[in-house]
């Protein structure tokens, strides 16, 4: 068994785990617009500057599955947080379903919600229909809060397996528009690109048999697809983003030699940037050993070190840069996003 997740692999390697770290009350966190957050994952802004942070939640009281003889306890924590332009601090959409393994340090749940006219978008995933709305895509209407269109991954993948492997797992990470408006959604646990429309539905656009792990979708601004990946193993140097034509048929080149990378962002400029969750020793990953860098063909460049297990990274109006961190492997209410100076 293959689990494509971050934490999945963790377990699948055999390396401890940083639990002690949620014994320990949560450090102060330089350069926070916000904190007090539980396992954020994906941020996103929208078009009047608000910004939306999907929390993964801290699961709750409720023992819901045991897996591998380890209790995983569910509650509804995981929410949309959101900062208004001016600083004030909401709730766009609460008491979602949240899983939480404290032998992981970190909660299983919602991994973005992204702004799109009138709707919010949620990438929702939990490790296999543990919920009703367990990996899928939903979107919601922002002002009513109601369903407006909901994609079932796991039965597409149940049905036809894209990457061929024995496992049948569903694990959407990301989506992105192309300027047809047409949906492109990664899954990261079917290795799999798809896209969607309301007239065609879902379709496989291409599935990768290396294992690859793909986690990140972006639109470059001629149009172009751009993929992360958190790399086979999360072995240093394994992940990569590749650059894709816009309707997914060629692959135009590759950026290479990257470390666990969860979240990219490609700016009017076209430059690319790559979050890298942590560096792995023996024990797991390594403490403040994440970063943000710009990848091309000249190289990778550092653009921010030292962070704490980042996951997610935003570009305001203003084009500051924003990152949320202690996504995972950390205590719950330590999460936070802070701004990062932009290359």
């Amino acid at each position: 068994m293959v689990r494509k997740t971050v934490l999945g692999l963790m377990l699948a390697l055999g390396l401890a785990l940083p639990v002690m770290a949620q014994d320990a009350p949560p450090a102060e966190i330089e350069n926070a617009i916000v904190s007090g957050l539980n396992f954020p994952r994906g941020i996103a802004y929208s078009e009047d500057g608000t910004l939306y942070i999907a929390e993964a939640g801290a699961g709750g009281e409720a023992t819901i599955i045991e897996i591998e003889g380890m209790a995983i306890n569910g509650g509804v924590t995981s929410q949309v947080t959101t900062i208004a332009p001016d600083g004030t601090q909401g709730v766009a959409v609460g008491s979602l379903t949240s899983a939480f393994v404290p032998m992981e340090g970190a909660g299983l749940g919602l991994q973005r919600a992204i702004p799109a006219g009138d709707s919010l978008w949620l990438v929702l995933s939990d490790h296999q229909n543990l919920t009703v709305f367990s990996d899928a895509i939903v979107e919601i209407d922002t002002a009513t809060l109601r369903v407006k269109n909901y994609i079932e991954l796991f039965a597409y993948e149940a049905a036809n397996n894209p990457d061929g492997t024995e496992e049948i797992y569903s694990n959407p990470s990301d989506i992105a528009w192309g300027e047809d408006g047409t949906l492109f959604i990664i899954d990261t646990g079917a290795n799999a690109l798809y896209s969607w429309t309301e007239a065609d539905g879902l379709q496989l656009v291409h599935a990768w048999t290396d294992l690859s792990v793909p986690v990140a979708i972006e639109m470059g601004v001629n149009g172009d697809i751009y993929v992360g990946f958190l790399g086979e193993g999360i072995a240093p140097g394994a992940a990569k983003v590749e650059h894709w034509a816009a309707d997914g048929s060629e692959l135009i080149e590759t950026f290479d030699g990257l470390t666990a990378v969860t979240d990219i962002l490609v700016t009017e400029d076209d430059t690319i940037y790559a979050v890298q969750l942590a560096q792995l020793g023996e024990q797991g990953p390594v403490p403040n050993s994440g970063s943000v860098v710009t990848v091309s063909a000249d190289g990778i460049t550092p653009v921010a070190e030292g962070l704490s297990n980042p996951f997610g990274i935003a570009q305001n109006a203003d084009g500051e840069l924003v990152v949320s961190v202690n996504s995972a492997f950390a205590a719950p209410g330590s999460g936070a996003v802070v701004t990062i100076a932009a290359e």
